[in-house]
């Protein structure tokens, strides 16, 4: 049976707590995509607080038995990013995307 979804509120305050507190953690894919795409972990943080959920982004990870979320913001320079979470007990970023780029 799948793990409900959280409800918005709900999800944009323990995104919101997750980066005040800084008790989240970023995926090695995460990592290597930071470091491809020139993105930093201020950028992250950025696009998660001031950024908005993008529900029909979401997605059920079976493997996980996990909901991942997506959130659409700007990076600390104004560049539009598209930041992925998960909880396992800690958010976990999974995945960042610069927008806008041919090769995302």
């Amino acid at each position: 049976m799948r793990t409900p979804k959280l409800p918005d509120d709900a999800l944009l305050r323990k995104v919101r707590d997750a980066v005040a507190s800084g008790e989240y953690r970023i995926l090695p894919h995460a990592r290597q995509r930071c470091s491809e795409r020139d993105v930093a972990v201020p950028d992250i943080e950025n696009a998660l607080v001031s950024g908005r959920h993008v529900p029909r982004r979401d997605r059920y990870d079976e493997p996980y038995s996990a909901w991942s979320y997506c959130f659409e913001g700007a990076s600390v320079d104004g560049e539009p990013l598209r930041v992925v979470v998960s909880f396992d007990g800690w958010m976990v970023v999974v995945t960042v995307v610069r927008l806008g780029n041919e090769e995302d």
